[in-house]
């Protein structure tokens, strides 16, 4: 059986995510393909892809990518709202296909995941069941929504036995992922602040474009101690194993679903501080596996609990690692998704409108994943900091003369 997967790029957790997955099939009756819709900014997954034996095809020209359509069993469209996607889905005439949809977006907020898409596809799986509480999906018609299904793109890393608890005199705290503010949480810092313990310090991992973003914001409160930024982890099971606690804290309205990076914190013991926020709540089992929070004050009494009660701090540590170990396995993502091909393969395949679904103009397609209200207001306040994720300001780099996304920064 043949899959190609269409994807702008191979970054970071939709990277890991797909290179895990295709590691599953090697030596099954399946054969993976990618054609990517950018140049690579980093080459760590696409190496490892390659090194699969799969075929990468990048920004391949029009005669290629009807020939890899045509040569396919199931297009495996990997989904969020970017530019790219859109742009090729739109400008292409492609052949008709078998269209399997994996949807990485939770779709919970902005960027919404598209009604039509989902009409259009003969699968659209989520990486999160927390997708299922989505306006765009509880408003879905019931014949659409025997098409949804589940297969998440996160995994731990492999459970050990020999994964010890680690009783630390002075417990380390540390955040790794994205420091954007559509993702982490726009009061991370104040959160931080409000906790009453001396020495308290968490270590952050990750790009250091919206560093200083973070650093202001502990200069306005005289506390720049309470960071320490440690820069982009290449290694994230080494660095992940030196922490006892996880301070997760994102952004109520974040895009995120299957959220890797908590569930490798969990896989190897570090227990979680997490916002009440859907995604983050399909995860964690609070009191078991992890503690959850909703504002500064719950915040501030969970790292004070962690720090007094030893004992079940290590009884969530363990609970985690086993948790994650069963339900967040490469085999287990390997067993779901292989059960979707093999239902896809028994349809025909068909002609796709994907004008019809999302529209003609770059416009439209940014306008198709937002909320249908409030369209300016919610883009100036949501992304005036945003260039990438599908943001206003990551459209208008991909189409800087479309006079109608330029009207919504002038107004």
């Amino acid at each position: 059986m043949k899959i190609l997967h269409i994807m702008p790029h191979l970054g970071g957790g939709v990277g890991k995510a797909l290179s895990t997955l295709v590691a599953q099939f090697t030596d099954k009756d399946y054969c993976h393909s990618f054609l990517l819709l950018e140049l690579p900014e980093k080459s760590q997954f696409l190496d490892k892809i390659r090194e699969l034996g799969c075929e990468v095809h990048v920004k391949p020209n029009n005669e290629t990518v009807n020939a890899l359509v045509n040569n396919t069993d199931i297009v495996q469209l990997e989904w969020w709202n970017h530019p790219a996607t859109f742009q090729f889905l739109c400008t292409h005439d492609l052949p008709p296909m078998r269209l399997m949809v994996w949807c990485h977006i939770s779709g919970l907020s902005v960027p919404i995941i598209p009604q039509k898409l989902i009409k259009a596809s003969r699968y659209f799986l989520f990486t999160s069941a927390c997708s299922y509480k989505a306006k765009s999906i509880i408003s879905l018609d019931d014949i659409n929504k025997l098409k949804l299904g589940v297969v998440s793109s996160g995994i731990g890393f492999k459970y050990s036995k020999t994964t010890k608890f680690k009783s630390q005199t002075k417990l380390r705290y540390g955040y790794m992922g994205s420091l954007n503010p559509g993702k982490i949480h726009p009061n991370f810092i104040s959160y931080l602040y409000k906790v009453d313990i001396s020495g308290f310090k968490v270590s952050i991992w990750g790009d250091n474009f919206y560093k200083d973003v973070l650093l202001d914001k502990c200069r306005d409160m005289s506390s720049v101690e309470l960071v320490n930024f440690k820069g982009y982890s290449t290694n994230p099971q080494i660095t992940l194993s030196s922490l006892d606690v996880f301070v997760y804290l994102l952004n109520p309205v974040h895009y995120g679903t299957a959220e890797n990076v908590l569930l490798e914190a969990m896989s190897l013991g570090v227990v979680p501080v997490v916002m009440n926020n859907e995604a983050e709540m399909e995860i964690v089992r609070h009191g078991e596996t992890g503690l959850i929070v909703s504002d500064e004050n719950e915040f501030s009494d969970a790292i004070n609990w962690l720090e007094s009660n030893p004992k079940d701090r290590e009884k969530m540590s363990k609970n985690a690692i086993i948790d994650i170990g069963k339900n967040y396995s490469t085999n287990k993502m390997f067993e779901d998704m292989s059960s979707y091909y093999e239902r896809s393969i028994k349809y025909l395949k068909q002609e796709i409108d994907f004008c019809d679904a999302f529209g003609n103009d770059p416009y439209e397609w940014y306008y198709v994943s937002q909320e249908h209200n409030d369209i300016v207001i919610k883009s100036y306040n949501n992304e005036l900091n945003e260039i990438t994720k599908g943001s206003l300001r990551h459209y208008l780099n991909y189409f800087p003369n479309n006079s109608k996304l330029k009207a919504i920064v002038k107004i």
